[in-house]
């Protein structure tokens, strides 16, 4: 009986040591530009993306924590600004990642990887562009639970034979804008909801809970698209206002 409480006891440890090393990762922002088919004409013209404005609520809620008590099921976070906490359900700290500024430089490298331009690049101004955009964070919600089964610290046995540890999910949605620099016209404007990426964990593969680089290439490749042919035409915005907050 004693040797099997100490084996449970070492299990135990292990598991929360576990848990502790998986949650101390961190995430790095990183972005890869989606590619795009070889542009027919090259509009020999500079655009530039301009730092987002943040128009999310400033507030986060985490009790992760509380899931460590008997008879609550689950701890959880829901985060509006999700980078503004150091830890999360399936990873610690988020360090280089400031989405004002990295989500327009995102933006930027898939504008020049579509060919369309001779130069795409982020500034803090427009002057010397042809074409600007403008872009507005609406959301980068975090919804992440940490399951113990209403058993709190004991639920994580649970885990060890096979049921699931945690569930997380990332939400996006961004405003994004074309407008002509020399006219100040808006050309183009659509909000952008990414599809959400929403993931289940085990003990023993604790997956990532920071997807928001791949859910912009979704919503950058949709905004150049949309953009294309408002660009061919020389930015004349014949159809941007019937384009505009389209779905």
């Amino acid at each position: 009986m004693k040797t099997t409480k100490t084996f449970l006891q070492i299990t135990f440890v292990g598991i929360l040591l576990a848990i502790t090393a998986g949650c101390s990762t961190q995430q790095t922002w990183s972005y890869h530009a989606n590619s795009y088919p070889a542009a027919t004409v090259n509009t020999e013209k500079k655009i530039a993306v301009l730092p987002f404005e943040d128009a999310r609520t400033n507030k986060n809620v985490n009790l992760a924590l509380l899931g460590l008590l008997p008879i609550i099921p689950c701890g959880w976070e829901n985060l509006e600004t999700p980078e503004g906490v150091s830890m999360h359900i399936n990873s610690g700290i988020w360090v280089n990642f400031k989405p004002t500024e990295d989500f327009p430089k995102a933006v930027a490298d898939d504008l020049k990887s579509t060919g369309l331009f001779s130069d795409a690049y982020f500034s803090y101004q427009r002057a010397g562009s042809d074409y600007a955009v403008q872009g507005k964070i609406i959301s980068t919600r975090y919804n992440g639970y940490m399951i113990t089964y209403c058993l709190g610290v004991y639920g994580v046995y649970l885990w060890v034979i096979g049921l699931p540890a945690a569930s997380t999910q990332n939400q996006l949605s961004v405003d994004m804008s074309l407008v002509n620099s020399a006219t100040d016209q808006t050309l183009f404007s659509k909000t952008y909801t990414a599809t959400p990426r929403k993931d289940i964990s085990w003990i023993y593969y604790i997956k990532s809970d920071f997807k928001y680089s791949e859910m912009l290439a979704e919503v950058n490749k949709q905004f150049c698209q949309d953009i294309e042919p408002i660009i061919l035409k020389g930015g004349l915005g014949t159809n941007a206002v019937s384009m505009i907050n389209k779905p």
